[in-house]
């Protein structure tokens, strides 16, 4: 596997160096990356960086499900994110790159890293996993930029570095998309063959077990939104407001045709007053116990967490 653009189109040129894989950028790394609930220098494991930094095993554990949270269609461009009324918010994470919620679209800045032809070489190219997770990183830009008015809202939230113009860039996605576009297709990481991915629907997929059951998936889902219990019972229980208006409009139905005396021998209907009047009593009782559970359970889940 070979680099995706040429010697001549390589916008990062490291120093060289014998005794080290990884060179030495300082000012274009991060100071420290997550792994294991620990932080951890990029420089002390290379590859291990690169697999959290580029590599999306959980979206790849809904492969065959992605189909209900977007389309296998290249994501919108910047411009017009902007112009469907969408914030765009800086993530970290790859698997939240191009995943969207409500107004706000979220997308990984292009590591700088994946700018330099020789980096692709030593440390991404030897890889097929790391391989197919950064093109398709790459590969996902040619989406997002494709005019100057896209690179100017790239520079503005922080997505690309200010050094890469339009000229840079041209010749650049010019060299991407010059190579085969089924090859291209086969050699991506399969997430990147959909474009922009529903949040709510992939918290969905994953709090049903379609990645795997645990208790974890069942209570954050795919990406954890708000940590108030406020706006989670707003979320999750909204809809018993509702549920609960329509059965107080049909109580007060029933008593004003009770009222009246028409239904006065009709033991039939009496009776249908008195069942649905039981069975409302009780789902409110149950409704309540089912919400007051759900909050110890989640107290004592994040208690332990």
């Amino acid at each position: 596997m070979d680099p995706p653009f040429s010697t001549d189109t390589t916008l990062r040129s490291w120093p060289d160096t014998t005794l080290r894989s990884w060179p030495v950028a300082e000012d274009e790394l991060p100071v420290a990356f997550e792994c294991n609930n620990q932080l951890r220098s990029p420089e002390s494991d290379i590859q291990t960086f690169l697999a959290v930094d580029l590599q999306t095993p959980r979206l790849n554990s809904l492969r065959q499900y992605l189909w209900l949270a977007g389309l296998m269609q290249p994501a919108r461009s910047l411009h017009r994110q902007q112009l469907l009324g969408r914030v765009i918010c800086i993530t970290e994470r790859p698997q939240e790159h191009l995943v969207w919620h409500e107004n706000s679209m979220f997308i990984k800045p292009l590591p700088e890293y994946l700018l330099s032809f020789k980096f692709w070489s030593i440390n991404i190219c030897p890889h097929e996993a790391l391989y197919r997770s950064a093109l398709g990183l790459l590969w996902s830009y040619t989406w997002l930029i494709r005019s100057k008015s896209d690179l100017k809202i790239a520079h503005e939230t922080g997505l690309l570095p200010a050094a890469v113009d339009w000229p840079i860039w041209t010749l650049l996605t010019q060299q991407i998309l010059k190579e085969n576009h089924e090859q291209l297709w086969r050699d991506i990481d399969q997430r990147y063959t959909y474009g922009e991915l529903r949040l709510s629907r992939l918290n969905t997929l994953a709090r049903l077990g379609f990645a795997g059951f645990s208790l974890r998936n069942a209570v954050r889902g795919y990406m954890t939104g708000s940590q108030r219990y406020t706006t989670l019972f707003e979320r999750n229980f909204g809809w018993l407001l509702a549920v609960f208006v329509y059965i107080t409009v049909v109580l007060s139905a029933m008593q004003v045709a009770l009222a009246t005396g028409r239904f006065e021998n009709d033991l039939q209907f009496q009776k249908a007053c008195y069942v649905f009047a039981i069975a409302s009593i009780v789902l409110v009782l149950a409704a309540i116990a089912l919400m007051v559970l759900d909050w110890f359970g989640l107290f004592w889940f994040h208690k332990s967490r």
